[in-house]
């Protein structure tokens, strides 16, 4: 099932172009200098906003989906397939990159391989495709860098210093900031509380699976073949 969306390509051809420049661009810089890690994987998290924000409901009830959704395949099967397609090429570039990374020796390629770093990309591609849901292809992921420049502008303190995040409610404010800016997992200078990762990780995965529960319950109004 996940091969059928693949070949449908739930994103734009030029959002590809523009994953696959920055993952080469990446890969070069990290291969002069294996510090540059965290610059293209953050490049990464931005493209794979928009590309993971692939706006499945508005594709589904063009008809799109239909060999699929009228097969007797359950719904929640399909949209996790969805899913995975529409974080496919974003976690292929990931890989690659972190493997150039380990291989240059770069000291946080095992964070980006398992670790941090990698939560921030689970983090990006769960809410980008939920938010999303809905919303035409690539709405969540303008949405979303519109709320990051917001905060850009306002100079506004996402995170606490690390020796305040031991109270529930420093836990929760963190892992709130982690939600709406991944990017602060990306750097040697992040310190979050696990607490705080595991939190942030379990909301993320938690919308995702209610996204998968509540659109499993939709009426897509399949489109009658001629």
């Amino acid at each position: 099932m996940v091969k059928f969306f693949l070949v449908l390509r739930p994103y734009p051809t030029y959002g590809l172009a523009v994953l696959a420049v920055v993952a080469i661009l990446a890969v070069i810089s990290i291969e002069l200098n294996p510090a540059e890690l965290d610059s293209g994987l953050g490049l990464i998290l931005f493209v794979q906003m928009f590309l993971a924000s692939s706006g499945f409901l508005v594709t589904a009830r063009r008809g799109h989906f239909d060999p699929v959704l009228g097969c007797g395949a359950t719904r929640t099967r399909a949209l996790a397939a969805h899913w995975c397609a529409s974080i496919a090429p974003g976690a292929l570039a990931w890989v690659a990159v972190s493997a150039t990374a380990w291989v240059s020796g770069s000291e946080a390629a095992l964070s980006a391989l398992a670790g941090s770093r990698l939560l921030a990309f689970v983090i990006v591609s769960a809410v980008a495709w939920a938010s999303g849901f809905a919303l035409p292809r690539g709405g969540a992921g303008a949405l979303w860098m519109g709320v990051l420049v917001l905060l850009l502008l306002r100079h506004a303190e996402l995170l606490t210093p690390a020796s305040g995040q031991a109270s529930p409610w420093a836990i929760l404010r963190t892992a709130g900031a982690i939600l709406v800016c991944p990017f602060l997992l990306l750097g040697p200078r992040a310190q979050v509380s696990g607490a705080a990762l595991v939190a942030a990780s379990a909301a993320a995965l938690t919308l995702l699976l209610w996204t998968w529960r509540a659109g499993s319950r939709l009426d897509l109004y399949l489109v009658e073949h001629s």
